[in-house]
């Protein structure tokens, strides 16, 4: 594995750790702005947006995290890393969302990532689809 792989990887990680850990203003850390995010929740209707900084992000999130949801953990299941150029990547992910032990979704996602000038690979396209009826 690359050292980029490797960087893209542990980026995701602690990203989904600022998640699950409701430290949501922590994912300007992850994340360049402006951000492409398209969702489908259920295979029902798909929702597209801009995200334009730091306070939409964590308004976005903070219906998916926290106290109001009780998810607390993230369980990846599966991660490859794509690279197109030095600084441009993809990291495709199958993951679950639990509240302690309680399966809340699941989720299947591609995050467009980017190499800035800083040496740190940042978030910038979100796809996804999650599962919510697969809850146990």
């Amino acid at each position: 594995m690359t050292k980029d792989e490797q960087d893209i990887i542990g980026r995701y990680r602690a990203y989904c750790d600022a998640c699950q850990a409701n430290e949501l203003s922590r994912l300007g850390e992850f994340w360049i702005f402006p951000s492409f995010f398209v969702f489908n929740r259920n295979n029902t209707k798909t929702e597209i947006g801009i995200i334009s900084n730091l306070d939409e992000i964590v308004k976005l999130y903070s219906g998916s995290f926290g106290p109001k949801t009780g998810v607390n953990k993230t369980v990846i299941d599966s991660q490859r890393v794509e690279f197109y150029a030095n600084d441009l990547a993809t990291i495709q992910t199958t993951l679950r969302h639990l509240a302690d032990d309680r399966l809340i979704n699941t989720q299947k996602a591609i995050y467009g990532c980017v190499k800035r000038p800083d040496g740190k690979w940042y978030f910038m396209q979100h796809l996804s689809l999650e599962d919510a009826t697969a809850k146990r």
